[in-house]
């Protein structure tokens, strides 16, 4: 009797090693079926991947397109691939229209070309200008007539192009660069003949 039962125990364990081992077997295959399954999306993802054209450098508005401030980059843009700038489409020699900062991936309004854009150079007296501003800063250009003792906005959301380091000290003198619409150059340059000009920071 004693026999038997230590038979039926290795029998009942050697079942239950098989069990075991059969659920371990079927965990290891659903594993891997499952790691190939993420491996074949990942590699259907990448392959849906698009290059896009992307600026590699700060450029500022009315600046030329070249090889120097834009690169291809491969992303995955999904159902909005149709609004940004693909490898295929030629924009060396376009314009940007606006300023772009460096990583911004182009979208077809962004760029143009050619542009109606002017740059325009004036020297602004320390305390008419915002100590912070930097090249593809936008401001607002204002006018202060010393006569009639008003001042006007002349010209509204205007691009810095580039900025000389600014001047802080007492009754020194900044050059700031901005492009302007080439309608606007005359008014402007007459406006700056009086010294009479503020740079206004915005946001956008």
């Amino acid at each position: 009797m004693i026999k038997l039962r230590k038979n039926k125990i290795r029998q009942s364990s050697r079942v239950q090693l098989k069990t075991t081992q059969k659920i371990y077997m079927s965990l290891g295959i659903l594993i891997s079926f499952v790691a190939s399954s993420f491996l074949y999306m990942s590699a259907e993802n990448a392959g849906q991947r698009q290059e896009v054209w992307v600026t590699s450098k700060k450029i500022a508005a009315g600046q030329v397109i070249d090889n120097s401030n834009i690169e291809l980059i491969r992303v995955d843009l999904g159902r909005l691939q149709a609004n940004y700038l693909s490898s295929n489409l030629e924009i060396i020699g376009k314009t940007a229209l606006e300023p772009l900062s460096s990583g911004t991936i182009l979208r077809p309004e962004l760029i143009g070309k050619m542009s109606t854009l002017r740059n325009v150079a004036l020297r602004i007296s320390n305390g008419h200008l915002p100590p912070s501003l930097q090249m593809n800063d936008w401001v607002d250009i204002w006018f202060s007539d010393p006569i009639a003792l008003t001042s006007t906005l002349i010209i509204p959301r205007t691009a810095v192009v580039w900025i000389d380091e600014v001047d802080s000290n007492f009754g020194g003198v900044t050059t700031v660069v901005v492009a302007v619409p080439e309608t606007n150059v005359p008014q402007l340059v007459k406006s700056a003949r009086s010294d009479g000009i503020d740079l206004v920071h915005r946001e956008n």
